[in-house]
Order: structure tokens, then C-alpha cells, then sequence
């Protein structure tokens, strides 16, 4: 009886190891997939260029321990294309986009989906720390169960053709765990540190700026405004996001923060009340459901950063989208960034957010 065969996306993390030691364990033929996506100019990605390196050398060390084959896909070009040069263009328009979520579906699950199709393999296992389940002929994905790990927020606009074919075998572990198996196989990547930064990125540069040069875009100079006068300059609106304090160079002689972008004149106004950030309602474009079909009733929770809670919601839903009412305001709603909606842990589905609302709050 011939052994199934499984493709396992291999980082060169301690994540995507163990799932290549479980996927083993569980009898799979497993063929080890590492993306190529760095930039090959080190004017882009000197440091980072050499993580790759590392983390391309920890992968295939992991399969030569394993005794399995191993694969690289080259995937820059696609991924300068559908991610970077888009995000590139949403910083410049006063966004804060988050790329990571269009990666997962137009680069790295389509790519790995493909690449086991023509291999013959039946699906894809990755290291991300989510689980998914079935319910009606419905693939459902929910949070995984180390709540510190969960990357459930990254993975909204996976569709169904792509989560029947997948599987995230570290998903139900804890973080602690995952680590204790890699020791006990004797895997390079088990005290590896977590990696921290995005995967497009040179050290000490904010993400804007890496991407505007790459794209060779002209820098935006404006004004910082402060109730209608300018107290300050800056060389670019790609640099900066609503909410941010750090690295502004202004000084108010109170806490300042950036409450709004214009990216017509360039300026961005800053406040130093607080409530000034806060919104009950923002619209939603690009609005899509993981099981196919918008759920019944509009009460849910929706999670507007990686790193905040999910609170309550309502949605009303529009022709091109979503608006979504808080019943308690939230704070630094930021457009191009993603908000995705929950049920508990299951993960309903997305979207980019658009416009907000400033809370009249006293």
C-alpha cells in the first residue's frame, strides 16, 4: 500500500520542524518546502539576508536529521509583485497595510498547494499555531490552543479550496512543548529564538521606508499639525501610522500621538487627548467569509491588530463591505490594517479597514 505523501513548509523555525517530526511520526511520506522570498539585493535585506542563510541551513539540517527530502521554491518575484510593491503603494497613501495576510494567500499557501499538487502529495502541513476542523463539509479554523502563539489572525483570507488541503499539526500544542519534542529528536532548532521581524525588512529602517525604496517611490514631506499650527516636519507620510508616539520628534511637553494622515497634503495631525483615538464605528472593505457565506446574525468579536483582544461587535453589512459598531470604543482603528471577526476561537473571516469614525467621547 503506497504511504501518502505530505509537503511541510520548514522555516527553519523550531514551529515548522516539530510539525515535520509529527507529520513522520503520523506515517507521512514528507518532502521539507523552504520559501525563497528574500530580496537578492543586500542594499535590501543585508542582515536579514544573512538570517535566510542561517534559517536555509537549519532547514535542511532538520531534514537530513529526519531523513527526508528537501525542496526550495523561489518565490521573490511573485512576492514583490502581490505583496510588497501593493503595501509599498498603501504606506504612501497614509495606510498602515498588513501584508503578512495577503502573503498567506496569494504567495506562500497558493505556492505550497500547488508545488504538493505537482508532486503528488495530498496537502501542505505548516508550523503556524491554529487548528482546524470539520463541520458540515466546512472547514473551520480556530485559535490555536497556546493563546501567546495564535496566528489565526494571519490566516483570515484562506478560502476553503486552500484549508481542505492543509493541516497545522503544532496547532493544539503549547509553545513549551513544541520545543521539548525538537530537543528530544535532536533538532538544531530547538532553543532557536523566535523570530521577530518581518521577512522583508533591513534592521534599524521601518517597513515603509524599505518598501518605498525598493519601489523607488519620491519621499512625501509634510507638516505635524497640533490643533491647526505646525509644530514640527517629517520626510515622509509611509513612515508613520494612527496611534504611534515613538519617533515622532516633537515636543508638545505631553505625550503626543498621530491621529490622523492626510495623504493629499502630506501633513498628520497629532493629539495629545487620548480620547481623541478612540472609535465606535469603521467600515470594512475587501470583506470575506471563511466558509463561503456571511454568518447569520451580525454579533461577534473582531480583532483589529495581531497583538490586541478580540472585543464585541456588530456588523452591518454594505455593498462593498462591512460597518462594524463597537458598543465600547476602541482605540487607534487604523485603515489598511486588518480586522478580523470571531465567534469565541473560530475564526469567521475579515477585511481591510477603510474609514473610522472618531468617537465623540467626553
Amino acid at each position: 500500500m503506497a504511504v501518502e505523501k505530505v509537503v511541510v513548509a520548514l522555516s527553519g523555525g523550531v514551529d515548522s520542524s516539530v510539525a515535520a517530526v509529527l507529520a513522520q511520526r503520523a506515517g507521512y511520506e514528507v518532502v521539507g518546502v523552504t520559501l525563497r522570498l528574500k530580496h537578492p539585493d543586500p542594499a535590501f535585506s543585508a542582515v536579514q539576508l544573512c538570517a535566510s542563510k542561517s534559517d536555509e541551513a537549519a532547514a535542511l539540517q532538520v531534514c537530513r536529521r529526519l531523513g527526508i527530502e528537501h525542496r526550495f521554491l523561489e518565490l521573490f518575484p511573485d512576492f514583490e509583485r502581490l505583496v510588497l510593491r501593493p503595501a509599498a503603494f498603501e504606506y504612501g497613501r497614509g495606510r498602515t497595510p498588513n501584508p503578512c495576510c495577503d502573503c498567506n494567500l496569494l504567495v506562500k499557501f497558493g505556492a505550497l498547494t500547488e508545488f504538493a499538487r505537482s508532486i503528488g502529495a495530498s496537502k501542505v502541513l505548516t508550523g503556524h499555531y491554529a487548528e482546524l476542523s470539520r463541520r458540515g463539509g466546512v472547514v473551520e479554523l480556530r485559535r490555536g490552543s497556546d493563546r501567546h502563539k495564535d496566528q489565526s489572525y494571519f490566516l483570515y483570507r484562506l478560502n476553503q479550496s486552500i484549508l481542505s488541503r492543509i493541516e497545522f499539526p503544532v496547532g493544539n500544542l503549547e509553545k513549551a512543548r513544541v520545543r521539548e519534542i525538537a530537543a528530544d529528536c535532536g533538532l538544531v532548532t530547538s532553543d532557536k529564538p523566535d523570530s521577530q521581524d518581518a521577512c522583508f525588512q533591513v534592521p534599524g529602517e521601518c517597513f515603509g521606508e524599505t518598501l518605498r525604496r525598493l519601489c523607488g517611490s519620491p519621499e512625501r514631506p509634510g507638516a505635524f499639525l497640533y490643533r491647526g499650527r505646525i509644530v514640527g516636519r517629517h520626510r515622509g507620510i509611509h513612515r508613520y501610522t494612527i496611534g504611534q508616539r515613538k519617533g515622532l520628534n516633537v515636543a508638545l511637553g505631553v505625550p503626543a500621538y498621530i491621529a490622523a494622515i492626510d495623504p493629499e497634503s502630506g501633513d498628520i495631525e497629532l493629539e495629545t487627548d487620548p480620547a481623541r483615538l478612540l472609535a465606535r464605528r469603521f467600515t470594512v472593505t475587501g470583506l470575506c467569509w471563511q466558509s463561503g457565506r456571511s454568518p447569520e446574525g451580525g454579533e461577534m468579536q473582531v480583532q483589529v491588530r495581531y497583538r490586541s483582544a478580540a472585543v464585541p461587535c456588530r456588523i452591518e453589512t454594505q455593498a462593498d463591505g462591512a460597518e462594524v459598531v463597537l458598543p465600547e470604543p476602541l482605540r487607534a482603528v487604523t485603515p489598511g490594517q486588518a480586522a478580523v471577526f470571531y465567534d469565541g476561537d473560530l475564526l469567521l473571516g475579515g477585511g481591510v479597514i477603510d474609514r473610522t469614525e472618531e468617537c465623540k467621547c467626553s
